[in-house]
């Protein structure tokens, strides 16, 4: 029984492991729809920031030009209200040739 209970508390807490959650999609070419959603806000900024980080990643040369960034309703949350200060913003990087 103690066992299962703390499997359920870790899986429930992994979420929150994995913090940020990134996602890119290609909506053409040299362009992305970004999103990123944490468990664990400070401010709007580390979010930008996570944006950015993304962004770089995403685009091969590494640059690009982030665009139309707004909240998103975070997807992120636990059973035990372990993501009280959760959030999320999505915006589009065009790469830089």
């Amino acid at each position: 029984m103690r066992a299962a209970a703390g499997g359920l508390i870790a899986l429930l807490l992994a979420g929150c492991q994995s913090d940020p959650a990134l996602h890119s999609a290609r909506m053409g070419p040299a362009h992305y729809r970004l999103q990123v959603d944490r468990c664990h806000v400070i401010d709007r900024a580390q979010l930008e920031d996570d944006l950015r980080a993304l962004a770089a990643r995403t685009c091969a040369a590494g640059e690009g030009v982030l665009e139309n960034i707004q909240p998103l309703p975070s997807r992120q949350g636990s059973l035990f209200g372990e993501c009280l200060r959760r959030g999320a913003l999505q915006g589009e990087v065009r790469c830089l040739p």
